[in-house]
């Protein structure tokens, strides 16, 4: 029929009974409610990213609880070093100078003691494996000589430097009581013919992770970031297995967050051979598969290794 009006439909008689206003109001609760969830979210990512500052720029001591087999994660501190009731200073041949953050927020410095022996103390910069392959030259560091470390880290290619100048030197690496190896810095200790680690030092891994450079061109993209990192990790790996040790160890750092570290207890650093009280025989041919991956009867078998190489 003409000039007649369609009914309206049932959603339309829903608003229609609705009380006036309420609809402006719904929308207004709902903007309110968005915005607070926006604030929440800024807000906890803002005290996340304080956190992680006040962590990584911390040049005081932090106290932390001594690591327990199963209770092996701790942050990571990349200035400053753990302490605790039991923890004491470590004592580092030939160096006398502080120990805790104003020497490992500095870059890596060498010292040379009487009979030999080579004190590396602080962080590992790019450039850093140079340097040290021009303070061993220099004092005439001979073999059977012993590199003692307590550094937060720093560059892995400069740590993977270090050890494999170690090696061709074949010094032995070491870190001393309650000292400090996290990090790239059990890289380094992997370089030497011999290693050890005395009471309560913290040897620990983690994450590869990526770091803006000043001077040093950004990469492109996530993708170019996620490659190199890659060939990191391989790179630590393959470092890893020319010196003997087992790179299942590095299952360890994969697993652990860049924040974080997993400190190895005496049990790990034996059986993933990070210590090593004697030099392995010339035909050593490499750290053992893990039993999990050995069907009964089978025998892991590995590529024949020279404890110079590198």
């Amino acid at each position: 029929m003409i000039g007649s009006e369609t009914p309206p439909g049932r959603f339309e008689r829903l608003v229609n009974r609705l009380p006036e206003g309420a609809v402006l109001r719904g929308v207004f609760v709902s903007l309110l409610a968005v915005s607070a969830a926006i604030v929440y979210l800024d807000y906890r990512d803002l005290a996340a990213a304080t956190a992680d500052v006040e962590r990584t720029m911390r040049t005081e001591p932090l106290p932390l609880p001594r690591p327990e087999p199963g209770d092996q994660v701790r942050p990571y501190l990349p200035r400053t070093i753990p302490v605790g009731p039991d923890r004491g200073e470590p004592t580092l041949p030939g160096y006398d100078g502080p120990v805790g953050g104003e020497a490992m927020a500095e870059p890596m410095r060498f010292v040379a003691a009487p009979g030999g022996a080579v004190t590396a103390i602080g962080r590992i910069e790019i450039g850093t494996g140079a340097q040290l392959t021009a303070f061993l030259a220099e004092q005439g560091i001979r073999a059977g000589s012993t590199v003692h470390l307590h550094s937060p880290g720093g560059s892995v290619d400069d740590a993977i430097e270090m050890a494999r100048e170690i090696r061709r030197l074949r010094l032995s690496t070491s870190v001393p009581d309650d000292g400090y190896c996290a990090s790239a810095c059990p890289l380094v200790l992997a370089g030497g013919v011999t290693r050890a680690a005395g009471t309560g030092a913290w040897v620990g891994v983690h994450q590869v992770y990526a770091v803006d450079i000043p001077g040093m061109p950004e990469l492109r993209d996530v993708g170019s970031s996620i490659s190199e990192i890659q060939a990191t990790i391989a790179r630590c790996q393959e470092l890893l297995v020319e010196m003997g040790v087992d790179p299942a160890v590095w299952i360890k750092a994969m697993q652990t967050p860049p924040e974080e570290l997993y400190v190895l207890t005496e049990d790990d650093l034996s059986t993933y051979r990070m210590v090593q009280a004697e030099p392995d025989a010339s035909l050593f041919i490499g750290p053992p598969a893990p039993e999990a991956l050995l069907d009964e009867g089978d025998v892991a078998v590995t590529p024949a290794i020279s404890p110079d190489a590198g």
